[in-house]
């Protein structure tokens, strides 16, 4: 346990931050070696609207609490010591804390990397959601899509890619660090 580093902590919320992790005795291409750790005090209620990702999958596990996750319209509530929930490719979901109950979840992407570190860095370098144009141009940036009531995902992909691609010219620039 004391190979797991704090790279950095990210504000996203009222009573909600975000520690980027690495185990840097899991190699590079581990899905372990890199997490993503938010913790709701339950001050805040969490809330990430439906949305979905072209190349990559995401391993979700809860540490503390209990968290609603809709994959592809299926309402699913997972609990402390449940084992993880593998979000495929290009599956829509969204997730939901519980009002007034502390949670801890984690996120780890696959395939491997620091790609998303770097995706929830750019989105919460204000320190909360940065506003529709910023979304936009982080949305096109790191391939994730917003799920619109169209029900398909080549309308969603042209969204993105025309008012992300627009989004440029209003939001702050892709981060290139941590």
């Amino acid at each position: 346990m004391g190979s797991i580093k704090v790279i950095k902590t990210l504000g996203v919320g009222k009573g909600i931050t975000m520690d980027i992790t690495v185990d840097e005795t899991e190699p590079e291409d581990s899905i372990n070696r890199y997490a993503m750790d938010t913790t709701c005090t339950g001050e805040e209620t969490l809330y990430i609207p439906g949305h979905w990702h072209k190349d990559h999958a995401e391993h979700l596990s809860v540490l503390k609490g209990r968290i609603q996750v809709t994959l592809n319209g299926d309402k699913i509530i997972l609990k402390a010591g449940d084992p993880a929930l593998l979000v495929p490719r290009r599956a829509v979901h969204s997730l939901k804390s519980f009002e007034g109950e502390e949670l801890v979840f984690r996120e780890r992407p696959e395939p491997a990397g620091m790609y998303k570190a770097m995706f929830f860095n750019d989105i919460f370098s204000t320190g909360k959601f940065g506003g529709f144009w910023h979304l936009l141009r982080v949305f096109y940036d790191w391939e994730t899509y917003l799920a619109l009531p169209l029900y398909f995902q080549f309308f969603d992909e042209v969204f993105i890619t025309i008012f992300g691609g627009i989004a440029h010219l209003f939001a702050p620039r892709k981060l290139k660090s941590l």
